[in-house]
């Protein structure tokens, strides 16, 4: 029976440090966040009460971004459709159905799904062809960058006007207002070939970039990021990782700790009071050696965790650095495993 129930406590706080260990990884916006997000969301709701839904839409959006939830994806789903942003109200629906289908929640996911497609027959869409592109043309609707990929396909968008501008370098600019045709109709806007600029010619020409130095952008190109940034976000991503499986391993660490003082104490215990040798116990003997054993196996458990979080962790954040730390540097982390408990040897060379 002590054994059984040195067995079961095993199960349940290996589970339990799992469960810990999941919590980190999702990174769970923080408790300013939580506040922040729930308080844009009851201003929202208020805004929406009187009426103003032009103030209220951004409030539900910007709650979204801090904590997203599907309530507040409903929400602002509505806001934008009464406000008659359907095409905006479309890919909110859609995001909300998105979303419940990943939690298992099959009613909202219908409800989601069929506000999308009642918004989906009434869609106003708009194609920006592009016939004779020239070299590093850029198009932009409304500011915002349009992949080349999107050429030419009939997009939904808001009713209403939208701007349509086209750059290249060494290119005069185009640019146009595009209004919406109505529900079920497409507006087509064709960029015809961009004119040579002779004054953007002249200009490059008359201030070449420095000598060994970088060459400075072609006026409408692209912005793109200097070699050895952050431009695809790699760098940020694996620091981001580094502090989630340093979590996970300080979680693995604190949690061998525990269980190793307690595996001690309780080992201490039955040799002290109960044991005339190591195997040889009376009743309470035996289960206090048993629960010491089974602390002793969850320490270990929780150290090996710990060992391999803080390591990943340290590996991912010494490579996130690039250039900046030197080759040299060097960290191992190592568990130490024993019959009573567990510990952790880190060894560095910088």
């Amino acid at each position: 029976m002590t054994r059984h129930r040195g067995n079961s406590r095993v199960a349940w706080c290996v589970a339990a440090l799992l469960s810990l260990s999941a919590g980190v990884a999702r990174a769970e916006p923080s408790a300013d966040q939580a506040a922040a997000a729930e308080s844009l969301f009851r201003e929202g709701r208020d805004l929406v009460a009187q009426g103003k839904l032009a103030e209220a839409c951004p409030k539900f959006a910007a709650s979204q971004r801090l904590d997203p939830g599907y309530g507040t994806q409903w929400n602002l789903a509505d806001c934008l459709e009464r406000l008659g942003r359907t095409a905006s109200a479309w890919a909110a629906f859609r995001e909300a159905a998105d979303m419940a289908s990943r939690a298992g929640q099959a009613d909202r996911e219908a409800k989601a799904a069929r506000r999308a497609a009642d918004l989906e027959k009434r869609l106003e869409r708009l194609a920006i062809a592009v016939s004779a592109p020239a070299d590093g043309l850029v198009v932009r609707r409304n500011g915002a960058v349009l992949d080349a990929g999107a050429w030419g396909a009939a997009l939904p968008v808001d009713p209403g006007k939208h701007r349509i501008e086209a750059t290249a370098p060494g290119k005069k600019a185009f640019s146009v207002e595009a209004q919406t045709a109505g529900p079920g109709k497409v507006v087509t806007v064709a960029v015809p070939p961009l004119e040579d600029d002779p004054a953007a010619s002249g200009a490059s020409a008359a201030a070449p970039p420095p000598p060994g130095g970088p060459a400075a952008p072609a006026p409408g190109a692209p912005l793109r990021p200097a070699a050895g940034g952050d431009g695809d976000g790699g760098a940020s991503t694996r620091r981001t990782l580094a502090f989630v499986a340093g979590g996970v391993g300080v979680a693995g660490v604190v949690t061998g700790s525990i269980f190793g003082l307690i595996a001690s104490a309780r080992w201490s215990r039955a040799q002290d009071d109960h044991c005339r040798t190591e195997t040889l116990c009376d009743a309470q003997g035996v289960a206090l050696v048993d629960d010491a054993r089974s602390a002793a196996t969850l320490s270990n458990v929780g150290f090996v965790v710990g060992g391999v979080g803080l390591a990943a962790g340290v590996a991912l954040f010494v490579t996130s650095l690039g250039d900046a730390q030197p080759a040299a540097a060097r960290i191992v982390v190592t568990p130490a495993i024993g019959t009573t408990g567990g510990g952790l040897g880190i060894q560095g060379r910088f």
